[in-house]
């Protein structure tokens, strides 16, 4: 393994935590791929704490397999971000949604999620990358 900081390559969506929850074999070999790259999957807090609610908290030993998986990286909100935040929201209509858009933007990546379409109004529909179970 190279040492040394790893290159953001996505930006996972609630849908893709889910996904991984149910032992997607899609989103499992893309992260290990990106960390095969020592690259970085970022992982915004609020789509975690969705995709553990959706899920009924059933399942937290695998939510924290992901939370500690070395190429997967929690990020929280900036406070200052907050208006940004708003305005997104009002895109993609969710909160998750809006910190996975506006971190993946920063990043200049693209987010893993289930369904494109949500993020279409974001950077002319061209920042998901969806997958398949």
């Amino acid at each position: 393994m190279t040492d040394g900081p790893r290159t953001e390559r996505l930006v996972l969506d609630a849908s893709a935590v889910a996904a991984w929850i149910r032992g997607s074999v899609a989103v499992g070999e893309l992260i290990a791929e990106i960390d095969e790259e020592h690259g970085a999957v970022l992982l915004p807090l609020p789509c975690l704490v969705r995709a553990a609610h959706e899920n009924g908290l059933l399942e937290t030993g695998l939510l924290q397999i992901l939370v500690e998986h070395p190429a997967v990286f929690v990020i929280s909100d900036d406070p200052a971000d907050w208006l940004a935040l708003a305005a997104m929201n009002a895109i993609v209509d969710g909160a998750d949604r809006a910190s996975a858009a506006l971190l993946a933007l920063t990043a200049g990546v693209d987010i893993l999620t289930r369904d494109a379409s949500w993020y279409q109004g974001v950077s002319d529909g061209q920042i998901g990358l969806e997958f398949e179970d």
